[in-house]
């Protein structure tokens, strides 16, 4: 009789915490970022940045991944200028190339690696209000080799520097609500 009771207890205890988990988990299926934002802010514009460097179109680059960046976390809806209660304005202020890793060869020393640093300011403008959220400066960086001797170009450490950067002024928007 012992065993009965404890294959009926085991199994209504194995029912019941698999209930329980499954509306846990019904629970956070509906779960969003979007409510640790401002109420009053469902959009964001992001203009063309400014650019302060000598890159050859770097400011167009740095927009349109950051532009993808908030289109593929789904945070706030993209929207042009006009019709946004948010912008996101920003400047590209600095792209640098600076050697990280040597190497010794018969006719001197040689860089094998470089580490592109980027900077940019961004400021995050609540047009509803009238007044900016916070302005800030990001920096991303990322290894590359200028001999072509590995698959880790200039174009992908770039990309992987405004990819840094994209994450974190989202982490910004996120922490300050």
């Amino acid at each position: 009789m012992d065993c009965k009771f404890s294959r009926k207890f085991v199994k209504g205890f194995i029912i019941l915490s698999l209930a329980v988990w499954l509306i846990g988990l019904q629970q956070c299926w509906f779960y969003s970022f979007r409510g640790t934002l401002p109420p009053h802010i469902k959009n964001i514009a992001i203009p063309i940045f400014n650019d302060r460097t000598a890159e050859f179109n770097i400011q167009q680059v740095v927009t349109d991944k950051i532009r993808l960046g908030f289109i593929k976390e789904n945070l706030l809806k993209l929207v042009e200028e006009d019709n946004a209660q948010s912008v996101l304005y920003g400047t590209v202020l600095s792209i640098k190339d600076n050697p990280l890793v040597y190497t010794e060869s018969s006719t001197g020393e040689s860089v094998k690696e470089y580490r592109l640093t980027l900077q940019v300011e961004v400021e995050w403008f609540d047009k509803v209000n009238g007044k900016p959220f916070f302005k800030k400066q990001f920096t991303g960086y990322s290894e590359y080799d200028p001999t072509g001797a590995t698959e880790r170009t200039r174009e992908q450490a770039l990309q992987s520097a405004i990819g840094q950067i994209t994450e974190d002024i989202i982490n910004t928007i996120l922490a300050d609500w």
